[in-house]
């Protein structure tokens, strides 16, 4: 992989741990802008589309997440510690996964169109994977405490946002819907959609885990 050879010839062993994150971190946020297609997604084209082009991205951040624990396997020294770097690059990769099988849940219960909930469950989704990249590439500097833990909140206050509007997308399915096939596809997209979001806030836990130890 060239982003691999790379960093091997430039970089000394302990800083590719930090380029491997923001490499992976990044791959989040640009999955977490294809999954908000899902809120311009006219049906089943729209769907499968933007779940191949997830499909795709899963992949790459696979292979980063190896490249990673490679890294840790070869690496005596890092400059975090072993298992805040293998949890935070797992957290990482959980974002993306549930991203891609929130779309490919989409394709396969063959909705026909989102909700309104699920359209803002995705743009909160895709906020919090923006403000995940944004708080990975502060961490090589750990001192900076105070602007990692702005991005930290703003997470958890979008998880809370999420929460409610999953709460109040579930009241409105058991208020309205009929169809109680068509009721159990949509609860289980929903309960998705909150998944990802609630793995974007493991991620920042694990941040903030790692902000307190090296405080």
């Amino acid at each position: 992989m060239i982003l691999d050879r790379m960093v091997k010839w430039l970089l000394p062993r302990e800083n590719r741990f930090f380029v491997y994150l923001n490499s992976i971190a990044n791959n989040v946020e640009a999955a977490s802008d294809i999954y908000a297609e899902l809120r311009a997604a006219k049906g089943i084209d729209d769907f499968q589309r933007i779940s191949a082009a997830l499909r795709r991205k899963e992949h790459e951040t696979d292979e980063l997440c190896h490249l990673m624990y490679g890294e840790l396997d070869k690496t005596f020294i890092t400059p975090i510690d072993r298992e805040d770097l293998h949890a935070l690059t797992s957290a990482l990769d959980e974002v993306l996964d549930v991203m891609d099988r929130c779309a490919a849940e989409i394709v396969l219960y063959k909705l026909q169109q989102v909700t309104e909930p699920m359209r803002e469950l995705a743009r909160v989704a895709q906020e919090a994977a923006h403000e995940i990249a944004k708080c990975v590439a502060v961490l090589p500097n750990l001192s900076n405490v105070d602007e990692i833990q702005v991005h930290v909140i703003h997470v958890n206050s979008l998880e809370n946002e999420g929460d409610k509007i999953y709460r109040k997308g579930v009241e409105s399915l058991f208020d309205t819907m009929i169809d109680p096939i068509e009721l159990i596809r949509q609860k289980e997209i929903l309960n998705g959609m909150e998944d990802g979001i609630d793995a974007c806030e493991d991620v920042m836990d694990v941040i903030r885990s790692v902000v307190v130890k090296n405080g």
